[in-house]
């Protein structure tokens, strides 16, 4: 489901940066702008504040939001640049330039879209999307809120409490525009599923409009944001606000038309097209701060003296538990920097609409999001009391971590529903029979993770031959399981296109070796490998992680972060330096 472009690399950079470097460098400046840094004596309520005062000059810097949000490269970039410079912005861009400017861009007429992209094109009004409800969750097909239509436009209504929208960014009163996802009912009471309208839910002073009332939710500890509850009572909008992309009509009578039965099939996909697009994003991004946090925490433990003994002191990297952790950490975010790369540049020019570029996404979140949290933990964890300060960053993307994949809660979700459709995929070419294969020869590692891709898929058949309840839940694990798996041999085969980058074979060796290693008794069990392969497996993967601490260095700085711009002591070699002059610059009470 990955397209793969031809491609002229110059560099080890090139093959890990996605978008244009200038682009990148400018955004680098704007986001290290010192006015903006978050201070450790600001309460959570004065970092709201700071991170909607930092949107809008990231706005004004950047130029107009409707032309960073339709830029995909640009997009991801800003996603990515917040996510390892200005981390509380992430849930304030994921609605603006994404969810609100991205649906209003492309999912609607330029005339009716104008007076809302004006205000958001300049910060002048700050976006986002209404989606989630207590009741339904991330499911929105269920949701209950109602658009009906009134003789010149819609009401929005939310029908009961389990209704009301949880839990977007929408508390601090500044001028809104938001796009409301809702069940669209007709002049005869007759639903149509759910559609996108546009409403402006603050005005100008910040104020309520009427017919919305917004509460904010309470202290976040792991993540600053500005979440709440919304419910509506009679909002109205106009008939230019729905969102229709050109999928239907309503006439004066109410009356709704499809355009053919093709864009019936189309409206759903529709409503969530720009959630495929932050899907990925939020991917990029905590797989951005992955790579982050193992470039603060591998230059930490390769300055870090371990004294053991008094003759023996160590430098931390080599400390097996931390090397070993770090680096075949280190190995899986690259294979899936790539990974991603690859599925980013296919979105730019893919029908969002079609299933196979929502399944490539789905399957992409779940692969990149769980393994950022973990690389991220590991990192905070083997940089001990370091790790556990804002200064040092890594504290604050495992934040970011937790904020983007359990706001939306949907990672399993998505990577079941995906495997189900690509087990379907699959189920007509046979999986290999059993036959031993040689962990030491690349080709065969490439035809190990294909075997269990195609062996999980066949094993998966039995639960998909009917829709009961029973089997969807049954086939849940296999799917989860062939949606990692399909991800690896993907990766693994995009790792392979460029192993004339002695980093990259490096990095590919680990990744290969221990995918194998840690799904050993799989491999066991199917008759891939014995015992003495396991074995070998095992020996094989402790010289590829020498092999990848000998190109460490090249590969670190290769990632382009800026040690000035990102300020931690940790990268200091003269800790207590650092340390001394940081705390020197707190304010002192």
């Amino acid at each position: 489901m990955v397209t793969h472009e031809s491609r002229e690399r110059t560099s080890l950079a090139e093959v890990l940066r996605h978008g244009d470097i200038e682009f990148h460098q400018q955004l680098q400046h704007v986001l290290s702008n010192p006015d903006y840094a978050v201070t450790d004596t600001q309460s959570q309520e004065q970092r709201r504040e700071n991170a909607y005062s930092q949107l809008r000059y990231l706005v004004k810097e950047m130029g107009s939001t409707r032309d960073v949000a339709t830029d995909l490269p640009k997009l991801f970039a800003v996603f990515d640049g917040c996510a390892v410079l200005a981390t509380d912005l992430i849930p304030l861009i994921s609605g603006h330039y994404n969810l609100a400017a991205g649906s209003l861009a492309s999912l609607t007429d330029p005339y009716s879209a104008a007076p809302y992209l004006q205000d958001l094109d300049d910060g002048s009004s700050i976006g986002n999307m209404l989606l989630t409800e207590y009741g339904c969750g991330s499911n929105i097909g269920f949701m209950e809120t109602t658009a009906t239509w009134d003789g010149d436009g819609f009401v929005l209504n939310t029908p009961h409490p389990r209704a009301r929208k949880f839990m977007p960014s929408v508390g601090i009163p500044v001028a809104r525009v938001c796009v409301i996802a809702a069940q669209l009912i007709d002049k005869a009471g007759t639903g149509h599923g759910v559609h996108l309208f546009t409403a402006r839910l603050r005005d100008a002073n910040g104020d309520e409009c009427p017919g919305v009332t917004i509460t904010q939710l309470g202290r976040q500890p792991l993540v600053v944001m500005d979440n709440a509850i919304i419910s509506f009572d009679h909002l109205r909008v106009e008939r230019s606000a729905w969102l229709s992309n050109d999928l239907a009509t309503i006439d004066d009578n109410g009356v709704l038309s499809w355009r053919d039965e093709i864009s019936r099939q189309r409206a759903f996909p529709s409503v969530t097209s720009q959630l495929t697009i932050g899907r990925m994003a939020l991917s990029s991004c905590l797989n951005a701060a992955a790579r982050a946090a193992l470039y603060i925490a591998l230059r930490y433990a390769a300055n870090r003296v371990v004294p053991m003994t008094y003759v023996d002191r160590p430098l931390m990297l080599d400390i097996p538990h931390v090397r070993d952790t770090l680096l075949t950490d280190l190995a899986a975010t690259v294979a899936r920097t790539t990974y991603g790369n690859a599925i980013k540049t296919s979105l730019a020019s893919s029908d969002l609409t079609d299933r196979d570029t929502v399944v490539s996404v789905m399957l992409a979140k779940r692969f990149i999001q769980l393994h950022a949290l973990d690389t991220i933990t590991h990192c905070r964890i083997k940089m001990g009391a370091q790790g556990m300060f804002s200064a040092n960053r890594v504290a604050d993307y495992l934040g970011v971590c937790h904020g983007a994949i359990t706001g939306e809660g949907d990672c399993d979700v998505l990577g079941s529903v995906a495997g189900r459709i690509v087990a379907k995929q699959l189920s007509v070419t046979p999986p290999p029979e059993p036959g031993l294969h040689d962990p030491t020869d690349p080709h065969d590692r490439a035809r190990l993770f294909t075997a269990r891709a195609l062996t999980i898929a066949q094993e998966a058949q039995q639960y998909l031959a009917t829709p009961a309840l029973a089997d969807r839940l049954a086939v849940i694990p296999e799917a989860l399981d062939l949606a990692e798996a399909y991800c690896a041999e993907e990766a693994l085969r995009l790792l392979n296109e460029d192993v004339d980058h002695a980093e990259i074979a490096a990095v590919r060796d680990v990744f290969a070796l221990h995918y194998l290693d840690q799904h050993a008794a799989w491999y066991l069990t199917h008759g891939l490998l014995d015992i003495a392969a396991v074995q070998t497996t095992k020996q094989q993967l402790r010289h590829a992680i020498d092999n990848l601490a000998d190109n460490l260095p090249a590969l670190l700085d290769a990632f382009d972060f800026d040690d000035e711009i990102l300020g931690a002591p940790a990268l200091s070699e003269d800790l207590p330096a650092a340390w001394d002059s940081r705390c020197n610059d707190l304010p002192r009470h």
